[in-house]
């Protein structure tokens, strides 16, 4: 058993890698860990460990849930869509009832930060025009989706910061330096929900550094200055972002370009989502409708099989599974947030990691996303066990 636990460990630390770099490398190195933890046996302790956790419990019955509203509703065109990115939620289980050393934590957190060093160095390259793109598609940054990259650069630069707080030793200015070069890709790129969340977190670390690190929140508030000035004068896609941005939100939706009178597609879904919303509110409208749901009682020339889900986690869940839904959701990061806390007591830091999640899933289902998913399962594991 000790060659599988071994075993174990390097595909724990191979993951670190494959997150930030391949989708398809994350699936297979997934299943060889699952397989691994059950040949590894012991699942009397694990089901221990599973039992102990309420947001376990809160994980399964929100699985139920979208089981049981297979049979509610007359619509559900999305249901192999909705259920496969909810049972991905009980990927929890082998990768949270794991024993792992603590020199396998500590080396996964190394390989991810430089995972994403190496992801950002390139993108930047790509974007100056001194390399070609790694592939054809226009989405893909350096090795994922812009926006998934960004959220993933937006997390690792929160994280450095973190580090380098808490860090003694005479090399954590490198945490400095990955937070610079995450930051230029992250603010050349056109994902906004890795900007916001950049920004939001880093003015909340200012914020919560005033008490005892009164030069560290300086440090924060005037960096956060500089970089959103010379993005916004130096980025054409930063500016963009933000001009479209600030124009649908004080236009009642209106697009800026006016090539289409149709508004906005956030605009849209959460105006009129919340409309449909009222008329099922404790139930919602079953599992998979909402595509076919909103395209029957709305107007709209977007191609919904396109956006199978409103761009916001809340608004979906209360949508397909109504408010005692949205209760179960949120009870899983209720839950986790008080865990976390409780054997952390001596550094709140560890609970950025909910926190960052749960201000994500505004932007987009970011919860049933794979690589984003897969990536929170991974931190939440690290993340109990990084101070300890």
């Amino acid at each position: 058993m000790n060659i599988v636990l071994r075993l174990k460990e390097l595909t724990f630390i191979f993951l670190a890698f494959a997150i930030p770099f391949s989708v398809a490398l994350t699936n297979v190195l997934i299943v060889i860990f699952t397989l691994l933890w059950l040949i590894e046996g012991d699942f009397k302790n694990k089901l221990l460990k599973t039992s102990s956790s309420k947001w376990f419990f809160s994980i399964f019955l929100l699985a139920i849930l979208y089981l049981v509203g297979m049979l509610n509703g007359e619509y559900h065109s999305d249901l192999f869509y909705v259920l496969k990115r909810v049972l991905l939620l009980l990927l929890f289980i082998p990768v949270l009832t794991s024993r792992l050393s603590k020199l396998t934590i500590e080396t996964s957190i190394y390989v991810f930060l430089f995972t994403n060093f190496l992801a950002a160095a390139i993108a930047i390259l790509i974007n100056l025009d001194i390399i070609q793109p790694l592939f054809s598609t226009a989405s893909i940054s350096a090795f994922l989706k812009y926006n998934y990259h960004n959220i993933l650069l937006s997390f690792s630069s929160l994280l450095c910061l973190v580090l380098y707080v808490k860090s003694k030793h005479k090399f954590s200015f490198i945490y400095l330096f990955l937070i610079l070069i995450y930051t230029l890709s992250i603010f050349t790129e056109a994902g906004r929900a890795g900007q916001l969340t950049f920004n939001i977190f880093f003015l909340l670390f200012a914020i919560y550094y005033l008490k005892n690190h009164v030069k560290y929140s300086l440090s924060i508030f005037v960096f956060l200055s500089i970089v959103n000035y010379f993005s916004y004068s130096n980025s054409p896609i930063f500016k963009y972002r933000v001009d479209h941005l600030t124009h649908v939100v004080i236009n009642d939706g209106e697009k800026k370009n006016k090539k289409t009178k149709e508004k906005d597609i956030r605009y849209l879904f959460t105006k009129h989502g919340l409309e449909l919303i009222n008329e099922k509110l404790f139930f919602g409208y079953g599992t998979g409708s909402f595509s076919d749901v909103f395209k029957k009682n709305t107007q709209t020339s977007y191609d919904l099989k396109k956006h199978k889900t409103p761009h916001n986690n809340y608004l979906y869940v209360l949508f397909e599974l109504g408010l005692i839904g949205l209760l179960v959701f949120l009870s899983i990061f209720f839950f986790q947030i008080q865990e976390l806390y409780k054997n952390n007591m001596k550094n709140p830091e560890v609970l950025l990691l909910p926190f960052f999640l749960i201000l994500l899933m505004f932007f987009d289902s970011y919860m049933f996303i794979f690589s984003i998913t897969l990536f929170y399962i991974y931190m939440y594991k690290i993340f109990k066990n990084i101070f300890n």
